[in-house]
């Protein structure tokens, strides 16, 4: 594990000021550059996607977020795989469950910045607290309906995060603190030349927390420690208007975390890397873009076996290396004829690398990983038919190619080989589109019916690394399929007056060879896959399940009594299965793990003067299992925020209360009975300002 950066968040409030102080290059200039087009997004210019939720610049500041999925929680229908911040949980656990998609923790929704994919090369989590909220200008959710064209990684939907745009002033500084021993701060400065055809942007953020204690008193003993966590992380752009309509913008950002995972032996830290350039040109009706990128993780982790007391606790295992390498491209052309038809087409690759280096107890290491590579060809448009009715589709081919798998266990012993397993290399082709027509039935009611299939790999951690959480361990497979989805969705949507707007999604996924992590019961498979299970372990597998399905249904109701008063209720009910598990037929019937029936948020906002904004809101998850054969049950929740913010000149002021009853929120539930838990009540106050 890397050294503690205990000393590291005392400097950030003294770092984020005296950037703060840096003068402008030059004055602004009062010409009017064309509006930027980002063509990673890859949307509609007619007709952007109707999205699940989306933020801008304004409602990005008002929330104060410690760490983006904060924020995106608010939305029922995102979800991490846990009930757990990304603040305090384990990254590998940080995938995005989509309405519930999820069958494990990988994710199955595609998280992008600026058209680049975040998902980690390795196992495609997502590092969430690297994403600062001043550095972003809007964040949106696209539903599977529209997420097609992406491909891989996306067939419940996207993420997409958009970054400020060039050639403007803008400096921001943000400072926060509360419970748990919480200090962090951030810093945004983009300066421009008077002409604006330079600007070069800089941000620098940290984060650090004592964190509290994820057992209660009655099962923890002398060995448990807080989750404690620390971050700190710097982003650096530039922007060079080389000929009218003609950008160049490069970037490089750099991130590090440590965390403690609630024993001293046990935690995990990463360190990150990313170049990427981008080349936009945009003329009237006509754009283009080139974008290339490379991603460099360094990531540790440490399991460890606690005595039944526990009072001690002994190395069960060591990743203490393991890289991931990601290397992409993409060109994208937009046409768009300003009216009734738009046209988007393009190319990318991306290619993966990654391995874990581990040490199993005092018996063995091991090396395991291999390499992804992926390339498509998509296209998507859409064609306004008449005043009340609109199509668009999507359609998009890619190549994939696994290679160079490994897996190598030796001795610690005496170093005598133990395993040695090179899988045979793999290819296939898979396809993905998607058709959706939209029309207004009456003037306040709009409708949407849509279909469309795509496609996930397993993700490289999938295939070849095991893992470990307490006595629960489960095993790699080098023999996946891909997931393939198919996908039936309609809406409507009802905005009888300004103050009052509902709409309603219904939705079905078909997923077939749904990836699993499938309990394995025979004695005879357990002695050949694991070998042996700690006292009071279970054993399972990533193992394809033939078929499973998602239902669900999506609400969402606004109302403004009184320009100074907002109301809203938004909610997701959702029934996951297994339905046909060939290599575990106990499955058969049984949902999703860590996918709760129902969510519901309730919430109110009040501006009683101009600059005060007071606001609560009431959240609900329904119960849950914590394990594929739902043995296992994790009890349902009510957590009330509590908070008003205070808008001075350029400055926003925030205090908050999470969780303000001190509900006990389980997060897990192992299978020798330990129970984890969310954060319990907590203050956080934030200052913002905008220079």
């Amino acid at each position: 594990m890397k050294t503690p950066m205990n000393q590291r968040p005392a400097s950030i409030a003294g770092t984020a000021l005296l950037l703060a102080s840096l003068q402008p290059l030059a004055a602004q200039s009062a010409e009017l550059l064309p509006e930027m087009v980002v063509l990673g997004d890859r949307t509609n210019t007619a007709d952007p996607p109707a999205a699940i939720a989306s933020w801008n610049r304004e409602d990005l500041a008002a929330a104060a977020p410690r760490t983006l999925d904060e924020l995106l929680a608010r939305e029922p229908s995102f979800s991490l795989y846990r009930r757990q911040s990304s603040v305090f949980g384990n990254p590998t656990s940080a995938g995005v469950s989509l309405r519930n998609t999820g069958a494990t923790a990988a994710s199955r929704t595609l998280v992008l910045l600026d058209g680049i994919p975040q998902n980690d090369p390795f196992g495609g989590w997502v590092y969430w607290a690297r994403y600062d909220a001043a550095a972003l200008e809007s964040v949106r959710i696209t539903p599977s309906s529209r997420a097609a064209a992406w491909g891989n990684q996306s067939p419940a939907g996207v993420v997409q995060m958009n970054s400020r745009e060039p050639f403007t002033e803008n400096h921001v500084l943000r400072l926060g603190g509360g419970s748990q021993g919480s200090l962090g701060g951030s810093t945004f400065h983009q300066l421009t030349n008077q002409e604006k055809t330079r600007s070069v942007s800089f941000s620098t953020f940290g984060f650090h927390t004592d964190g509290f204690y994820a057992l209660d008193d009655s099962q923890r003993g002398p060995i448990d420690r807080k989750l404690e966590t620390d971050l700190w992380g710097a982003n650096l752009k530039g922007a060079w208007l080389a000929a009218p309509g003609l950008t160049l913008e490069s970037a490089l950002s750099w991130y590090t975390e440590d965390r403690g995972n609630g024993t001293p032996l046990a935690g995990n830290s990463t360190d990150a890397l990313d170049l990427s350039l981008r080349l936009t040109s945009e003329d009237a009706g006509h754009s283009w873009q080139a974008l290339a990128w490379h991603q460099r993780r360094e990531f540790e982790s440490v399991f460890s076996s606690v005595s039944e007391d526990r009072t001690s606790e002994i190395m069960a295992l060591d990743q203490y290396d393991v890289p991931g390498r990601g290397t992409g491209a993409a060109f994208v052309m937009m046409w768009d004829d300003g009216a009734s038809r738009s046209l988007t087409a393009g190319v990318d690759a991306r290619f993966l690398t990654g391995e874990t280096h581990e040490n199993a107890g005092v018996f063995r290491n091991r090396v395991a990983g291999g390499d992804q590579s992926i390339a498509g060809l998509f296209a998507m448009g859409g064609q306004q038919i008449n005043e009340a009715t609109r199509i668009d589709g999507s359609a998009r081919l890619d190549a994939w190619r696994f290679h160079d798998g490994r897996r190598l266990e030796t001795s610690l012993a005496d170093g005598s080989v133990l395993r040695d397993e090179h899988p045979q290399d793999r290819d296939g082709v898979e396809p993905s589109a998607s058709i959706e027509l939209t029309r207004r039935l009456a003037e306040t009611v709009d409708a949407r019916i849509s279909a469309g299939s795509a496609y996930r790999l397993p993700t490289l951690n999938e295939l070849y690394r095991p893992f470990r959480v307490r006595n629960d361990i489960v095993e790699a497979n080098p023999g996946l399929d891909p997931e393939r989805f198919v996908s039936l969705e309609a809406g409507l949507a009802w905005h009888p007056a300004d103050s009052f707007t509902a709409d309603l999604a219904v939705f079905h996924h078909w997923i077939h060879d749904a990836i699993a992590n499938v309990p394995v019961t025979d004695p005879a498979d357990i002695t050949r896959i694991f070998g042996f299970i700690p006292p009071g372990g279970s054993g399972s597998q990533r193992r394809s399940v033939e078929e499973a399905t998602v239902t669900g249904v999506e609400a969402q109701l606004h109302w403004k009594p009184r320009d100074d008063l907002s109301l809203g209720l938004t909610g997701l009910w959702t029934e996951t299965e297994f339905r046909d598990s060939p290599s575990q037929p106990l499955l058969e019937g049984k949902p999703f793990p860590q996918a709760p029936e129902l969510r519901l948020i309730a919430e109110t906002a009040w501006n009683p003067t101009p600059p005060l904004h007071l606001f609560a809101a009431c959240e609900y998850g329904s119960s849950q299992y914590d394990d594929a054969l739902a043995s296992r049950s994790i009890p349902d929740y009510t957590s009330v925020r509590l908070g008003s913010s205070w808008k001075h000149g350029n400055a926003i002021y925030q205090i908050r209360i999470e969780n303000l009853l001190d509900e006990p929120i389980q997060t897990g539930l192992s299978s020798d009975g330990i129970r984890t838990y969310a954060a319990p009540r907590s203050l956080w106050l934030a200052a913002e300002w905008t220079f």
